[in-house]
């Protein structure tokens, strides 16, 4: 078994040796990038969910991320080693990080032909900023207090605040700039200004894009059309790329790390920083409204059983706040917080009041093994703390509506940071998390002290109060880490130019796909 760290910044690519029969690698081989020798083609990616109304702004999970990724740009974006660069907007000017003057390129298009000018940006950032939205770049937007277009190609966005975290933010892909007149519209926000464009969908099946020829970067992409095949299942997934049915896939199944890594013709491209954890429906009816109820959760987990029974092995137990050793905010104290102590967690239940504990409802996802399994984990140690949880594992896009709806007393969920940087934590312990957060979970001083720490300019008052958040959080516990997990592509080793973006932002290296192309 491999050791993984917890850092998020260690990105292995691991080359394939040639020990997989040959008839495997010469089915691997055929068709797809594989076959092109000179650029273009088709690149068949196998896809890990479903997305039935792709709503760009909105927290929709990684298929989505994927999907947003190839189709839209925002004025800024991630490059392959995470740094924040230009995309829409050729340049910027900022100042004390509280105005910011993004100057866009010329002769930009959306799909549709239509001119993309600085009344898209002021729509789409006007939409971001309104609650009713629920946008995932929420917790940021809300701090822009004015949108001003002088001309066609500038546009001047005023903080009421400083915020450090600004520019991270408006790189993730759900900070595309979108037509004005689709904004907020009922159908699938299908049309952007990314390296591709849509071709079609067919719901549970497919979903196809082609080459935009009008992208503003003019030797990208390489490839003329990309079909995602929908294959939620994670062994048909993996199957589908062992045989050869696909290029690539996300979400390589970690019972097939070997497989993949010892097959002689593809690249297991592999990094850390996603996490798994539990989150509460914390509304007065549920009894997980107390804290000391939370605490005793947090106490009765065991997290190498989760690592070694959901993740195969390739994670690393997190006993306290999810941030990487990487991270210049990384506090050790706080990382490993709790520990496995079931004296303590019924202790805390019978000061809650419930020496006999109780019942409760668990929500989970069957279209992961991995999330089954670590639900399945949880449920075997709060079993032995009297706590009973009646199971519920929908397919993944139910599983997000009951989340969102606080159909649940416990469930299971994994994410990553929005950005490397801390102030991420809102969409883990604000309402403007949506699914990823708590439900019903608003907590003042959380509030106060994330606002503290986007405006602060100076390093150490940062760390200084996110050290002060993490305190307060480990000891309300609306969320118990449970595991780092490796994330990997796996993909034929024809084609280059793929990343898998370290850390955190492994969700957004669909960026990536655009500088992909047939060897």
């Amino acid at each position: 078994m491999r050791t993984l760290s917890s850092g998020g910044a260690r990105s292995a690519l691991r080359l394939a040796a040639a020990t997989t029969a040959a008839a495997l690698v010469l089915t691997a081989c055929s068709g797809g990038s594989g076959s092109e020798d000179n650029g273009g083609g088709t690149l068949r990616f196998g896809l890990d969910s479903d997305v039935p109304n792709l709503v760009t702004p909105q927290n929709q999970g990684s298929a989505s991320m994927m999907l947003n990724s190839v189709l839209h740009r925002g004025l800024v974006a991630y490059d392959a080693d995470g740094e924040v660069v230009p995309a829409l907007a050729e340049r910027w000017e900022e100042e004390g990080n509280q105005v910011f003057t993004f100057h866009l390129r010329e002769g930009l298009t959306f799909h549709d032909g239509s001119d993309l000018t600085s009344d898209d940006v002021k729509a789409t950032f006007e939409h971001l900023r309104d609650p009713e939205a629920v946008a995932k770049l929420f917790p940021v937007a809300e701090g822009i207090e004015s949108i001003e277009t002088p001309d066609e190609l500038t546009a001047v966005v005023q903080l009421a605040e400083p915020d450090a975290a600004f520019l991270p933010y408006l790189a993730d892909v759900s900070g595309a700039i979108l037509p004005s007149e689709s904004i907020g519209a009922d159908d699938p926000t299908y049309v952007g200004a990314g390296p591709f464009s849509f071709v079609s969908y067919e719901q549970g099946s497919s979903f196809v894009v082609e080459r935009f020829d009008e992208y503003y970067e003019p030797d990208e992409p390489a490839y003329d059309t990309i079909e995602f095949q929908i294959l939620p299942d994670q062994s048909a997934r993996d199957n589908a790329l062992l045989s050869g049915s696909v290029d690539m896939i996300s979400f390589v199944g970690w019972s097939s790390y070997d497989q993949v890594e010892n097959a002689a013709n593809l690249v297991l491209d592999e990094t850390e920083g996603p996490f798994m954890y539990l989150q509460f429906n914390t509304t007065p009816e549920s009894p997980f409204s107390d804290p000391r109820v939370r605490q005793a959760v947090a106490y009765a987990v065991d997290r190498q059983a989760v690592v070694d029974s959901a993740l195969g092995g390739e994670g690393a137990p997190l006993w306290g706040m999810p941030m990487p050793e990487s991270s210049d905010f990384y506090n050790d104290d706080q990382a490993n917080y709790y520990e496995q102590d079931l004296d303590k967690a019924r202790q805390l239940l019978a000061e809650a009041g419930y020496p006999d504990g109780f019942t409760a409802r668990m929500l989970s996802s069957s279209q992961y093994d991995f999330h089954q399994n670590t639900a399945l984990s949880v449920q075997g140690d709060l079993e032995k703390i009297g706590i009973e949880l009646e199971m519920n594992l929908p397919d993944w896009p139910t599983r997000l509506q009951l989340g969102a709806e606080g159909a649940y007393d416990i469930a299971v969920y994994g994410t990553v940071g929005v950005t490397n940087d801390p102030a991420w934590l809102d969409q883990m312990l604000t309402p403007a998390g949506s699914q990823n957060a708590p439900f019903g979970y608003d907590d003042p001083t959380v509030n106060e002290l994330l606002d503290r720490g986007r405006a602060a300019a100076d390093e150490d008052e940062r760390k200084a109060i996110y050290d002060e958040l993490g305190e307060h959080v480990l000891e309300q516990a609306p969320i118990i880490g449970l595991a780092w997990r490796s994330q990997a592509y796996g993909y034929v080793d024809t084609i280059e130019g793929f990343s898998n973006i370290p850390g955190f932002l492994t969700f957004d290296s669909g960026y990536t796909l655009a500088s992909a192309a047939p060897k």
